[in-house]
C-alpha cells in the first residue's frame, strides 16, 4: 500500500487516535512514521504488506499479547498499542528514538563512534541486563541484528526496537531472522527460537560492539560470492569462531580485519576467555553450554572498572588485576594506590569506580546492577578517595585491628588498605 500522508488519522486499540506527522524511514517489513498520540510525539511502525508473512493473524495476536504483558525493561522500545486494520495492514505505536542515538550498524560502518571505550562497555552491560530480564519473563527476542540496537555514543545508553519479534520460548511466529545473528541451529532449521538461541545472538552483538567485527567472519568468509548454501554452512553447520583455540582456519586476515585484530589483542584476558567460551565448538553445537547473562554481567562490570583515564594525557588505559600499567599513548605509568577485592579478583579503586550487586554473588535479576558503592573524591582534599555506601542499608566497616563501625546509606569510608566492608553477606576488601 502507498505511504500515509501527513494529517491522516488512524484509530488504535486504546481508543486514542494517532495523526501522521511525517514519514521517517522504511525497511523490509514496513514504514516508520512520526505521529501525534495522546498529546505527545511517538513513532508508528506500519506493516506495509502483512500478506507476505506466513501467518499475519498469528503475528498480530502475538503483538497484542506483548502490548498486554508490557515491557520487561525500559531499555526496550515496547509497543504501546496496536492500530486498527486498514486494507489488511496494521501497525503499532512506540516511543520515538532521540536524535542522539545511532543504530549499531552505523558504528560498524564508522558513521558513528563511541566517545570512549568505557561507553561501549556500558552499552554492552545495558543490553545484557535488558535481555536477562526478558529471558527471565519466559520470552525470547527471536530476531536480533544490528538494526535493533540504538546507542548513545557518549553515555552508552541503549534503546532496543522491533520488539514485535518477542514471543514466548519455543513459540512459532514465523519471523524470518537474520542469518548473521541467528544461532547455528536456527540457521539450519533444527530448532525453534528460545532463550538459548537468543544467547548465541547476544554474544554476537557483544563481540561486534567490543571488537567491531562479526565473530564468525574471518578467512572463511572471503569468497567471491556468498551463496545461500555457503551462508548456511558458515553461520550454521560449519560455524567457526575467529579465535577458536583448536582451529586457526578462520582467523582474521591482516589488512582486511584490522579492527578485530587490534581490539582482540587490546581487551583483557577475562573478556577474551568469555568470548572463547561463548563461541567454543561445544557452545556452537550444544545450546546448554552458552554463556548466561549473569556470566556476561560479571566480566563486563569488571571490565568497566578496569578502564581508567591517564592523568597526563586523558587516554583510556585498561588495567588488569589493578597492576601498574603504562599508558599506550604517552607512556606514563598509571599507578593504582588502592584496589577493591571482590569475589576473588581486584578492581581499580579510581574515581567513579562502582561495585554492583552481581559482583558480590548470585542475586535476583532485577538487582544485578544495583549499586553497592562508588569511589568518590574527598571534597576537601582531591588526592584522598573514599568509598560511598550506595545501598539503602547499613554497611559494616571492619578496621585492620578488628574495630567495627557502621556506615549508613550515603556514608563514606576512607580508602585505606586493610579495611573490610561487610554487606549482603559478602565482603569488599580495600587493598
Amino acid at each position: 500500500m502507498d505511504q500515509f500522508q501527513s494529517g491522516k488519522v488512524i484509530q488504535t486499540s486504546l481508543g486514542i487516535p494517532i495523526k501522521i506527522i511525517r514519514y521517517l524511514a522504511g525497511g523490509g517489513q514496513g514504514d516508520v512514521y512520526e505521529v501525534e498520540f495522546n498529546g505527545a510525539r511517538k513513532a508508528l511502525k506500519w506493516y506495509r504488506s502483512p500478506e507476505t508473512m506466513k501467518d499475519p493473524k498469528l503475528f498480530f495476536d502475538n503483538l497484542k499479547r506483548n502490548v498486554s504483558k508490557g515491557s520487561p525493561d525500559k531499555t526496550f522500545l515496547w509497543p504501546i498499542t496496536v492500530t486498527e486494520t486498514i486494507d489488511n495492514s496494521f501497525g503499532y505505536v512506540m516511543d520515538l528514538i532521540p536524535d542522539t542515538y545511532h543504530e549499531l550498524s552505523e558504528f560498524m560502518l564508522r558513521k558513528a563512534s563511541f566517545t570512549s571505550f568505557k561507553a561501549s562497555v556500558e552499552a554492552c552491560i545495558r543490553i545484557v541486563s535488558a535481555f536477562r530480564l526478558l529471558h527471565n519473563s519466559g520470552r525470547c527476542y527471536q530476531d536480533m541484528n544490528d538494526g535493533n540496537f540504538f546507542i548513545e555514543p557518549k553515555s552508552g545508553k541503549v534503546l532496543i526496537c522491533d520488539n514485535d519479534n518477542v514471543a514466548d520460548n519455543n513459540t512459532k511466529t514465523f519471523i524470518m531472522g537474520t542469518p548473521r545473528y541467528m544461532a547455528p541451529e536456527i540457521v539450519m532449521g533444527t530448532a525453534e527460537p528460545n532463550t538459548q538461541t537468543d544467547r548465541f545472538s547476544l554474544s554476537v552483538v557483544l563481540f561486534m560492539i567490543l571488537c567491531m567485527n562479526h565473530p564468525l567472519e574471518g578467512r572463511h568468509w572471503l569468497v567471491p560470492c556468498l551463496t545461500p548454501d555457503m551462508e548456511k554452512r558458515l553461520y550454521g553447520s560449519s560455524a567457526l569462531f575467529l579465535y577458536d583455540k583448536d582451529n586457526a582456519d578462520n582467523r582474521p586476515v591482516k589488512g582486511i580485519h584490522s579492527n578485530v585484530i587490534k581490539r582482540w589483542n587490546y581487551i583483557p584476558n577475562y573478556i577474551q576467555d568469555a568470548f572463547l567460551r561463548a563461541f567454543s565448538k561445544k557452545a556452537i553445537r550444544e545450546p546448554g553450554h552458552r554463556l548466561r547473562e549473569t556470566d556476561w554481567l560479571k566480566v563486563l562490570v569488571r571490565f568497566q572498572s578496569d578502564i581508567v583515564r591517564c592523568q597526563l594525557c586523558g587516554n583510556e588505559v585498561f588495567i588488569t588485576n589493578a597492576s601498574s600499567t603504562p599508558c599506550d599513548k604517552c607512556a606514563k605509568s598509571i599507578n593504582i594506590k588502592n584496589t577493591l577485592k571482590v569475589s576473588g579478583y581486584s578492581v581499580t579503586a579510581a574515581k567513579g569506580t562502582r561495585i554492583y550487586r552481581i559482583q558480590l554473588g548470585s542475586c535476583d535479576a532485577d538487582k544485578a546492577l544495583m549499586p553497592i558503592g562508588q569511589v568518590v573524591v574527598n571534597s576537601k582534599d582531591p588526592k584522598r578517595l573514599g568509598f560511598r555506601n550506595a545501598t539503602n542499608q547499613i554497611m559494616i566497616g571492619v578496621s585492620p585491628s578488628g574495630k567495627r563501625n557502621q556506615i549508613k546509606p550515603n556514608g563514606i569510608v576512607p580508602l585505606k588498605a586493610g579495611i573490610k566492608l561487610e554487606v549482603y553477606n559478602s565482603t569488599i576488601e580495600i587493598m
